[in-house]
């Protein structure tokens, strides 16, 4: 079961499960009602806040249809969506986020439901960009990512730099920053991450991550053992030593 809460003044849908039992059909039902009564009067729903420790799974496939019925005729119409959690799979799975690639979307941690509502009610975040650092090897690829990081970022910047690098020296070192005016991802841009990172996930010699942000570094953690190469993380101050230890070797 779901509880829904949608404030038609902000334009802010919170949705978050009283019990991890499994959504119900029923549960899709009572929002797609909300949503709608909302869309009446407005172009889009503003903001769209889910707050789960991890996600609850459906109930049966009445319930799995009903979500995807939700999605297919209302992504369009959703301009961001946040998601407050603690668990690193809720967090990066693209199986959950891609369905919004409209909108924009944002992890919080678990204790950042008002700052969420906050990001979900303003306007659109600048544009955001991967910086390529220069002046390393050549056998690795730096990138400082600014601002909200889109699928056209890594389309367009990352990705070919990276398969360049790999054409080059067959295994690259990467370095991926994301300092403090790193303001996250598009689910787009989420889904180009695991897409390219699992179709070259022996090309990396090794990884060096920087950030201070919890969610981006619990991420990293938890899928680390799955890169065939040794990972580093590091803080926004150590960057001088992700810098030493990409080059080592």
């Amino acid at each position: 079961m779901i509880h829904v809460d949608l404030n038609p003044e902000s334009g802010i849908a919170v949705v978050h499960p009283v019990k991890m039992t499994g959504l119900t059909e029923n549960d899709f039902t009572r929002l797609t009602a909300l949503v709608d009564q909302y869309l009446k009067d407005h172009k889009a729903l503003r903001g769209l806040v889910i707050v789960a420790e991890s996600f609850p799974g459906w109930e049966d496939f009445d319930a799995f249809v009903s979500h995807m019925t939700f999605v297919r005729d209302h992504h369009k119409k959703i301009q961001k969506v946040a998601l407050v959690s603690d668990s690193p799979v809720l967090s990066a799975a693209p199986h959950l986020v891609d369905h919004f690639l409209r909108a924009k979307v944002r992890h919080f941690g678990p204790g950042e439901l008002e700052a969420a509502k906050t990001w979900a009610g303003t306007e659109d975040p600048r544009a955001g960009r991967f910086v390529v650092l220069e002046d390393y090897p050549d056998d690795v690829a730096a990138f400082r990512a600014e601002g909200l990081i889109t699928a056209d970022d890594y389309e367009e910047v990352l990705i070919p730099v990276i398969e360049a690098k790999i054409d080059a020296v067959k295994k690259v070192k990467l370095l991926y920053w994301c300092g403090e005016d790193f303001e996250g991802f598009s689910a787009g841009a989420m889904w180009d991450d695991a897409r390219f990172g699992l179709a070259h996930l022996g090309s990396f010699a090794k990884v060096a991550v920087v950030t201070d942000m919890d969610w981006l570094r619990k991420s990293v953690k938890f899928f680390a053992p799955l890169i065939p190469a040794p990972v580093q993380l590091f803080a926004n101050a150590q960057i001088e030593d992700a810098k030493r230890w990409i080059c080592e070797g």
